[in-house]
């Protein structure tokens, strides 16, 4: 059979790469835990942490719990790990049941291996015995740590510091809070490496040299970290050497500290970022927000305005009610706007990528070709203003049109055949008003007998 394309010869092109984009809405918590071998978990709920054996009261629990307390609050949480070599836990009770410890590591090839260690009481055992019977089963196991018992506590060490064993329990058990060596900055690289679909950061550790390493880290890394500490030097005016004061005169544009008076207890910047994040970026504010489940701050105005003068944020009470005050970053800028300008940078890189390789053959070096990247600026720009981030075209008392935005644009028989030559394009700007956002109104009203 002749074929028909001898009449109509037909060729399609596929101009669809897509190209991923940064999130702006997760958050990573990271916490010193042996639950995994991973950097990092995805739970949607702070339930999956206790199935794995983890306390009520670990750190790292209580930032996950706080972040799903809230209405409405993002859809999962990344939990990274900070690394380990000594994990413990302890028999909680003594039962006529099985006790079961499952370890977890990678071999030389990377391949992850198991081994799993049972005991098994009975009417007379005590937590004791049964745990000196773990310990007996974890060590007849292949898995590289070496077992110890104490009383009812059992340790495991790895026996090559540096490596990765996770634990997993099942019975009366419960895994205690590790301490790790390991600062943020490294662990964050690592967790990095591993997957980077998150933006904002929080620690379970409240140590001043653990949050100062991770502020540090975020600065350079585009990502947005949050912090609450209980330092009563944050709301005091003569006080320079607490963590907000540190902060602020490191200038970090992105790092938002809280002062909580509950902050050992309660992870209020894992709560009010899991919130926010819940919205597209520039359609939020971090101040007057409402916070469940987190204690506020009962402040003198004094206080207040001790706190605030160091871009640190509160969330104090307003007669029956309480919400977040301030809403900056160290250095002194709105949250809302960091997290906005990243987003911002974001889409406008993916979208002119997207021209250029998405292109029919080519962008030509022409004033044509040079509209077409306009394009895909111009593309991110509306969707900035559909967003909330940058303000809609507006008219002045005069009648003149305020654009949101404009682009200004080279002609293409300006620019130096140097960078023709090259095939880079330079000069192409756009600037844009912020929309902003109203935190406070000052009204003035006039009574009077007269008619108005």
């Amino acid at each position: 059979m002749a074929k028909i394309d001898r009449i109509v010869n037909v060729a399609i092109s596929l101009n669809t790469t897509a190209i991923k984009e940064q999130n702006f809405s997760d958050i990573l918590i990271l916490g010193a835990h042996a639950l995994a071998v991973n950097r990092i978990l995805a739970v949607t709920e702070p339930g999956e942490l206790l199935d794995m054996g983890i306390a009520q009261t670990d750190p790292l629990y209580v930032a996950v719990r706080d972040a799903f307390k809230q209405i409405p609050t993002v859809s999962r949480v990344f939990v990274g790990r900070r690394h380990v070599d000594v994990s413990q836990f302890t028999v909680t009770r003594a039962a006529a049941t099985d006790y079961t410890v499952t370890l977890s590591w990678r071999d030389g090839a990377g391949q992850v291996q198991k081994a799993e260690a049972k005991a098994t009481g009975v009417a007379e055992s005590t937590p004791q015995t049964i745990a000196t019977a773990l310990v007996a089963a974890i060590t007849a196991t292949s898995a590289p740590v070496t077992a110890a018992a104490v009383g009812a506590d059992v340790s495991v060490t790895a026996e090559q510091t540096g490596n990765a064993v996770a634990i997993a329990i099942k019975g009366n058990l419960q895994l205690s809070a590790p301490v790790s060596t390991e600062t943020p900055s490294a662990a964050l690289n690592a967790c990095l490496r591993e997957n980077g679909d998150w933006y904002g950061v929080a620690l379970a550790s409240r140590v001043e040299a653990d949050v100062l390493d991770a502020a540090e880290w975020v600065e350079s890394n585009e990502r947005l970290f949050g912090v609450s500490s209980d330092q009563a030097g944050i709301i005091d005016a003569a006080v320079s050497t607490d963590i907000a004061s540190k902060c602020q005169q490191k200038q970090y544009f992105r790092t938002h500290v809280w002062y909580h008076g509950e902050a050992r207890t309660e992870a209020l910047e894992a709560a009010v970022s899991a919130n926010r994040f819940t919205f597209y970026p520039g359609g939020e504010t971090w101040a007057n927000t409402r916070l469940s489940g987190v204690t506020y701050d009962s402040l003198s105005e004094g206080q207040a305005l001790a706190a605030h003068a160091k871009n640190a944020n509160t969330f104090e009470q307003m007669r029956n009610f309480a919400v977040t005050q301030n809403g900056k970053v160290a250095a002194g800028e709105w949250i809302d706007v960091i997290r906005g300008r990243d987003w911002l940078s974001e889409q406008v890189k993916i979208n002119v990528a997207s021209q250029l390789i998405n292109a029919n053959g080519k962008v030509p070096y022409t004033d044509v070709g040079i509209q077409i990247l306009v394009n895909g600026i111009r593309q991110a720009l509306l969707l900035g203003q559909s967003r909330g981030l940058i303000a809609p075209d507006e008219i002045d008392d005069a009648g003149r049109t305020i654009p949101g935005f404009v682009i200004t644009v080279p002609r293409a028989a300006g620019i130096s055949t140097n960078d023709k030559a090259n095939r880079i394009l330079r000069d192409l700007k756009f600037s844009a008003r912020l929309a902003g956002a109203i935190h406070v109104a000052e009204i003035k009203g006039n009574l009077t007998y007269q008619q108005l």
